[in-house]
């Protein structure tokens, strides 16, 4: 005989517990919402969130391959197009050591033939610069700044010519000439950087190297001006300064080396050897030069640069030439002033 039990739960019991379920039931429900679900893999951040370390994106995959360059940053390869203005003033004096010496003399001893030459016109033509760094991207800072100068420049005009002497003074004579320059330089550039926002690069640096100025004037018989024809070492110091975004002050010095007149015979063997037969038997030179200008951005590689560049040649005469009065040698200066207004290209 199988005997079976059965258990009562007392009713007020059960809905005790018939309550205690219907409270837990949102609460759990509520507690399931709010835990995450379970992870498996790699999480990836937001598309919008993004680290820059160093010139690489992380976050997103993607890396910058190169940062963009600050302004005035050195490039490979530097040309620079312009049109040329150029003015240019030589006086020649007898038995004195610059021109200013002889024209403060009374007049009585103002004795000899002087050689006075001023462009009544502006000598118009063109210069085209090159600077090369070869090293300005990849290498240190110390070596970037290493490269070279190239340099040409021709302009042609007329100008008035006058001789005094004993005899008084001759009329003005206008004849054509061309003024040539050509410049070849070895530089190093020093580059230093300012700005917080958007960084910019000046530079302080020096150039050595051979440059040369010829002053050519028609062969004539009624012309008494031989011209002058330079070959000389030249040294220079350089300074470029950002003023804004789009403006660089550039200025330059220089000192030009024995620049003597008439260095170089012509085939015929004699005409630039009155550049110094004329006025003595031998010649010492010292000049200098100097430069201010603004250069800046167009767009892209383009900009433009705008300058005004001076030059200035004293010749020291000594012994006796064939000129009258020129029994003791005397002084010649000679003065180019050039506007320079150009297209700059840079690579």
């Amino acid at each position: 005989m199988t005997t079976t039990r059965s258990a009562r739960v007392p009713s007020g019991l059960l809905w005790t517990l018939a309550l205690v379920g219907a409270l837990a039931a949102p609460a759990a429900a509520a507690s399931d919402a709010l835990t995450p679900p379970a992870f498996h893999g790699t999480r990836e951040a937001p598309a919008w969130l993004s680290l820059r370390l160093g010139g690489a994106t992380a976050g997103n995959g993607k890396s910058q391959s190169k940062a963009e360059p600050e302004v005035g940053a050195p490039t490979w390869v530097r040309l620079n197009l312009s049109l040329t203005a150029t003015w240019r003033r030589y006086c020649a004096r007898p038995g004195v050591e610059s021109c200013g010496e002889y024209d403060r003399l009374p007049e009585e001893d103002q004795l000899g033939d002087t050689s006075d030459f001023s462009s009544s016109h502006p000598y118009l033509g063109l210069s085209l610069e090159a600077e090369v760094l070869p090293l300005a991207r990849g290498a240190s800072s110390v070596l970037r700044g290493l490269g070279f100068k190239l340099g040409a420049q021709r302009a042609f005009s007329s100008s008035d010519v006058t001789l005094t002497g004993d005899g008084g003074q001759t009329p003005v004579r206008e004849v054509s000439a061309t003024d040539t320059a050509f410049t070849a330089q070895a530089l190093y550039r020093f580059y230093f950087r300012f700005g917080t926002t958007r960084p910019q690069q000046g530079y302080v640096g020096a150039r050595a190297g051979i440059q040369t100025r010829a002053f050519d004037v028609e062969a004539s018989a009624d012309n008494p001006l031989s011209g002058t024809h330079r070959v000389f070492p030249a040294v220079a110091l350089d300074l470029s300064v950002p003023l804004f975004a789009s403006v660089r002050l550039d200025a330059s010095g220089g000192l030009l080396l024995s620049p003597k007149p008439g260095r170089s015979p012509d085939a015929d063997g004699g005409r630039r050897a009155l550049e110094v037969r004329d006025f003595g038997t031998s010649v010492s030179s010292f000049g200098w030069s100097a430069e201010l200008g603004v250069t800046g951005d167009i767009w892209g590689p383009f900009g433009y640069d705008v300058a005004w560049r001076l030059a200035h040649f004293n010749d020291r005469f000594s012994g006796a030439g064939t000129l009258t009065g020129w029994e003791d040698g005397g002084a010649a200066e000679e003065t180019y002033s050039s506007l320079h207004v150009g297209l700059i290209a840079t690579y």
